[in-house]
C-alpha cells in the first residue's frame, strides 16, 4: 500500500505547509481594538440574535395555534347554542297551530 518513506514525505509537506499558514509577515499592521472587537464577537452575536428570533418565532406560533383553538371552541359553543334556541323556536311554532 504506502511506504513508510512515502508517507514520511507527505508528513513533512503537511508540516512545512502548517508553518507557512502560521507566520506572520514583519510588514503587517496592528489591528485596531474596533476591529478586533468585531472579528471575534461578530458570529457570537449573530448566533444569540438568530436564535432569540427563532424563539421569538416559536412562541408567536404557538401562542396563535392556542389562540385559534380557543376562539374555534368558543364559535363552536356558540353554534350549539343557537342552534338548541333553533330547535325550541321551530318546535314552538309547530305546536301553536
Amino acid at each position: 500500500m504506502y511506504s513508510p518513506s512515502r508517507l514520511r514525505g507527505r508528513a513533512a509537506v503537511r508540516t512545512a505547509r502548517q508553518i507557512r499558514f502560521n507566520t506572520t509577515e514583519a510588514g503587517q499592521k496592528p489591528v485596531s481594538p474596533h476591529v478586533g472587537f468585531y472579528k471575534t464577537f461578530t458570529r457570537p452575536v449573530a448566533k444569540v440574535l438568530l436564535m432569540a428570533t427563532f424563539t421569538y418565532q416559536l412562541a408567536y406560533w404557538g401562542w396563535a395555534y392556542l389562540e385559534k383553538a380557543e376562539i374555534k371552541k368558543q364559535k363552536s359553543a356558540e353554534v350549539e347554542v343557537l342552534e338548541k334556541q333553533l330547535a325550541e323556536l321551530t318546535q314552538g311554532k309547530e305546536k301553536k297551530p
